[in-house]
């Protein structure tokens, strides 16, 4: 029963995406996408190798603090190829393959999962943190219910990284790392976790500051490149307002219910946009140039696959 929902939950995003389709105007939805205008549509294409080269470097420097030392290129397509082969394949082989990489080359795998982990991290508590405090700014817009949910789930990952000394902390991210690991690998991981701990004591105050700081000039391009695409569609948000939008968005898509935020994404956005009275028609088609730069992101993923392959 459990393996069919999991099989199969993903199709409620479709299914939602196609209720969309049908309770809005599909012709209104194509013309938005044939207005666009194309200077913004490539600048924000364009921009999409400055956000793969931070989280590179991101990743990069993470893996230096381990003693793990790699130039910036081969980061950059080991990095890219993990996002390829995560968009185009099931399992979580994109997480995967950056460890696999790293194995190849000697590393077990505990001591290469801190790389994910930290980089994930930094992701989770960034989105988390800018949500929150961001929507101060609009109480009466966001309902409070959505920021004292968020502010819950910010503050229990802050909790996480002060206890990662105990044991309950080393149990609970034993667990959740079995996520990420193929079930042939889980024995391996099981093996290799004191590693995994092992190496994230290296890291202090100052490792965690750079780590911050690289991760916010990523988010900063990502949300540029988003601001572009909204001028492309002519759709007038406030920035901080449009940013927060993006961002609930973008986390509603981490749920496990549609395939790349198909419906899931484009709800989300109608309802974060409804108090700017945005046409719905509008709205769908910025959620499509999303996904547009998605499979983008998956192209330059794949031409960084090619230039460094690696067999599983």
């Amino acid at each position: 029963m459990i393996s069919f929902v999991k099989k199969y939950l993903p199709f409620l995003g479709v299914i939602l995406f196609v209720i969309i389709l049908l309770k809005f105007d599909i012709g209104a939805i194509i013309k938005n996408l044939a207005d666009v205008r194309l200077f913004y549509f490539a600048a924000a294409s364009f921009l999409l190798l400055p956000i793969l080269a931070t989280k590179a470097l991101c990743w990069n420097y993470i893996k230096r603090v381990q003693g793990i030392k790699y130039s910036l290129k081969d980061s950059f397509l080991m990095y890219s190829s993990g996002i390829f082969l995560g968009l185009l394949t099931p399992g979580r082989l994109g997480e995967a393959a950056k460890v696999f990489y790293l194995k190849k080359d000697g590393h077990s795998i505990g001591k290469s999962m801190v790389g994910i982990f930290l980089d994930r991290f930094s992701d989770i508590i960034f989105l988390f943190a800018f949500v929150c405090f961001g929507s101060i700014f609009y109480l009466s817009i966001i309902k409070k219910e959505i920021l004292i949910m968020l502010l819950g789930l910010l503050i229990i990952f802050l909790l996480l990284i002060a206890s990662l000394k105990t044991g309950l902390a080393r149990l609970a991210l034993k667990k959740l790392f079995t996520i990420f690991i193929p079930e042939r690998y889980k024995k391996s991981w099981n093996i290799n976790f004191h590693d995994f701990i092992s190496d994230l004591k290296r890291y202090g105050t100052k490792n965690y500051l750079v780590i911050s700081l690289i991760t916010i000039l990523s988010w900063s391009f990502y949300y540029l490149e988003m601001s572009l695409l909204a001028k492309g569609m002519g759709l007038e948000v406030p920035f901080l307002y449009f940013t927060i939008s993006v961002t609930i968005a973008g986390i509603i898509t981490f749920i496990p219910i549609s395939f790349y935020g198909i419906g899931t994404r484009d709800a989300a956005l109608i309802i974060l946009f409804a108090p700017f009275a945005i046409p719905a028609a509008g709205v769908i088609a910025f959620s499509g140039l999303i996904l547009l730069i998605t499979f983008f992101t998956a192209l330059i993923g794949f031409v960084c696959w090619l230039l460094k392959p690696l067999k599983f």
